[in-house]
């Protein structure tokens, strides 16, 4: 079991993105502890489905700290003994000021709500840049394993064609030879 740390504050929102880029069925079991040591959330996931949407639901999690202080999150590969797996995750970081502290909405203009909104759209597409960039290293390395196959399949597939010249070649010379015990009448 891997495990990493973050500071929470209490009653703030954890959000966390993770997925398993590489390894066995792509399942990883999930473990977060309070600083207390108490279990927050288990879960055990499956990247291997076909559907973007649910990959996107399966590997995010959010909470709210109900205590401050060091949160552990652990990544649990017991399941899988001899498949090593490669996680990737993506925790976004909160600045100490919060946009909410500086200034109420009521006073902001219409111009810094935009640029707020384009802040949070801008932490949406760098979530599924980061998603999308796991899922390209997943399917190259199919690729690269498929194509290795068929360079392989095709060596063999020569070799075979090779052989059954050979053996054309020297069946139809004895066939056609004059010496053999098979002679042609003319």
């Amino acid at each position: 079991m891997d495990c990493v740390y973050d500071v929470v504050e209490q009653g703030k929102t954890f959000n966390m993105d993770f997925e398993v880029a590489r390894g066995g069925l792509l399942d990883i079991k999930v473990k977060i502890f309070s600083p207390r040591g108490d279990v927050i959330i288990d879960k055990m996931t499956f990247f291997n489905q076909e559907d973007d949407k649910r990959l996107e639901e399966e590997g995010h999690i959010s909470f709210i700290a109900l205590a401050s202080g060091e949160h552990k999150i652990c990544f649990d590969n017991t399941m899988s003994r001899w498949t090593a797996k490669v996680v990737s995750m993506l925790i976004p970081t909160v600045s100490a000021k919060g946009h909410e502290n500086i200034a109420k909405l009521e006073h902001l203009g219409p111009v810094v709500d935009s640029i707020i909104k384009i802040a949070d759209n801008l932490d949406a597409v760098t979530r599924t840049q980061h998603h999308m960039a796991i899922r390209e290293r997943a399917h190259q390395d199919i690729q690269l394993s498929t194509n290795s196959r068929v360079h392989w399949m095709a060596a063999f597939e020569s070799c075979i064609l090779i052989g059954m010249s050979i053996f054309q070649l020297y069946y139809i010379r004895q066939w056609l030879s004059t010496k053999g015990p098979r002679r042609r009448r003319v």
